[in-house]
């Protein structure tokens, strides 16, 4: 029998959400093979622009559009307006002017139409500096955009629960506002799953339970067990 030291949060909650991803088509690349410039740049941004050559293929964008994207997300502020903004481009695209056809176009960030055609990458133990360096538990992007913040806490341990992944990510919000401009869905996770909204300028935002429906008569064992 496994020893109580070795029930880690790591072994229980991180290995088995990788696992589950990895299983839904997710890529698992190591917090030190990302493609990344700085702790501080919270993008991927070799990965950003393969992705933005791909999803725009109907638009012939080039490397100056492709540039301009790129300021637009990166020199957008932090706080409410900011996050509007951001949230405006994932859904609608960011309006670029192309030179070359003297027009504005929408370059899409993602491809809703075709899944597959999207990048999925889930990491472990990443590094971001701001006010304070901070270390996520799990993050998950979509085509070099960080989207999804997973903070674990060992279902047997009797000081920490859910409540304090939830707590961490508040705390995480303020530290490194550049980072959670981007990410929309913050996940508390032990024994039970609680994802929120990402709302920095929101000390409480509405917590909500990981659930998943039954798909036959039988049922099918959730994600997470609920609490």
């Amino acid at each position: 029998m496994l020893s109580m030291k070795k029930f880690s949060e790591s072994l229980i909650v991180e290995d088995y959400l990788i696992q589950k991803l990895t299983e839904k088509g997710w890529k698992f690349v190591p917090a030190d093979n990302l493609e990344r410039d700085s702790y501080k740049e919270p993008l991927l941004i070799p990965n950003l622009v393969r992705s933005l050559e791909r999803v725009n293929k109907g638009v012939h964008i080039s490397d100056e559009e492709k540039n301009k994207a790129l300021n637009e997300l990166m020199l957008t502020v932090t706080g409410i307006e900011g996050s509007k903004q951001i949230l405006n481009f994932f859904k609608f695209g960011i309006p670029i002017k192309f030179e070359r056809e003297k027009t504005v176009n929408y370059v899409q960030l993602f491809d809703f139409r075709k899944v597959e055609n999207n990048d999925f990458i889930v990491t472990r133990q990443v590094n971001y500096d701001g006010r304070e360096r901070i270390r996520t538990d799990l993050m998950l992007y979509v085509n070099g955009i960080p989207l999804v913040n997973i903070e674990c806490k060992n279902p047997v341990s009797l000081s920490e629960n859910w409540y304090n992944a939830y707590k961490q990510i508040k705390d995480y919000e303020k530290i490194v506002p550049e980072l959670y401009k981007y990410v929309q869905i913050g996940i508390a996770a032990e024994s039970c799953a609680k994802f929120f909204p990402i709302v920095p300028w929101q000390d409480e935002v509405k917590i909500n339970e990981w659930k998943i429906t039954p798909l036959s008569k039988g049922g099918t064992p959730p994600f997470i067990p609920p609490c």
